[in-house]
Order: structure tokens, then sequence, then C-alpha cells
């Protein structure tokens, strides 16, 4: 079961890294041209224009670097679930949309759940969390329209938007209160 989460999880990976690659060297491409028919007409003439694409060019690479790490720790998390787990995995993408099939927002394992955004994939351990808080965010223009609040025990408070799933939602939560009975679970997305 495994085996097949992680085929799906790299094609996604090779897919999007290349697309996005591609539109990278399109774009370091069309700066170089720039600059070049640029610096044969006047050399100093560097306009706004050229430093704004400069700029997108190394905020769209270090972008990638970071959809890279993202993939990265995605398939190091696949690779640490039990077979049980992967199969709970398979099923609960049944009733996922299709963005979210292979690539849920959050991951629950060894007692833990992870939740994946491009910038950081934080972790925290059930027995760490004091609340779990779901409530319906309609500032949104994609499905995820669930903001997930989980305060830890230390009293810092984490944000998640995630999408608004019945069966994601009862998932997270019966794993959360089989884990911890002591969590406190706050539904107000209905």
């Amino acid at each position: 079961m495994k085996e097949l989460i992680l085929k799906k999880i790299i094609f996604r990976k090779r897919l999007s890294l290349s697309i996005f690659i591609t539109c990278i060297i399109l774009m370091w491409a069309g700066l170089l041209v720039l600059l070049y028919y640029q610096f044969n007409d006047n050399i100093n003439s560097l306009n706004f224009t050229l430093f704004l694409i400069f700029f997108v060019c190394v905020l769209f690479s270090t972008m990638g670097i970071y959809m890279s790490k993202f993939f990265k720790t995605y398939i190091a998390t696949v690779n640490k679930l039990s077979e049980k787990e992967a199969s709970i995995f398979v099923e609960q993408g049944r009733s996922r949309p299709f963005a979210e099939k292979w690539l849920p927002s959050f991951i629950i394992f060894q007692h833990k759940v992870k939740f994946f955004k491009l910038l950081k994939q934080p972790e925290y351990a059930f027995a760490e969390i004091k609340s779990i808080q779901f409530k319906r965010f309609n500032f949104t223009k994609s499905r995820q329209d669930c903001r997930i609040t989980i305060q830890l025990v230390d009293g810092r408070q984490h944000h998640y938007n995630v999408n608004g799933n019945l069966n994601q939602r009862t998932y997270l939560k019966n794993e959360a209160m089989a884990c911890n009975p002591q969590i406190i679970i706050n539904d107000q997305y209905a």
C-alpha cells in the first residue's frame, strides 16, 4: 500500500517540479535576453522592469527550493507510515478532492499529526495538544475552507487552513481523542 502512495506522490513531484523548473528556466532566459538587448542599446539605462523581472526570477527560484523540500518531507513522512496507517491514508483519499487525494493537508501517523504547507511542515504529538478547534473559513476562494486551530499544552496556538471534508475532520477528531482523551475538540464548522 505504501508503495502505491509513494508512486503517486513521486509522480506528482516530478510533474510539479518539471513544470516549475521549465517556467524558471524560461524566465531566466527571458531576463538574460532582455539584459543583452538593454546593454547593447545603452549601458546606463537599466530600468525598473529589469529589476522587477530579476526579483520575480529569484523569488520563483527560491519557491522551487521550498517545493523540493516540501516533497522530500512528504515522502519521508509517508515512509514512516505503518501498513494500517497507509491503508487509512488511501481510504481517506477516496473522500478528498482530486488535488488532495494523494497530497492531503495533514497526515496522522504514530500518534502525531503533521501539517503540510509550502514553507513549513510542523508536526505535533497528540500528547502535546490541549485543544483542537474546527471553524469555517469563508474568506478563501480555494477548497481549504476549514481553519484548524491547535492549542498546545504550553499555550501556543497554530492555525492551518485545510479542506473542510467531513471524513477528514472526523478522522482527525477520532485519532486525537484515541491518543489523548483530554484533548478538547470544538467543531464549529457546520
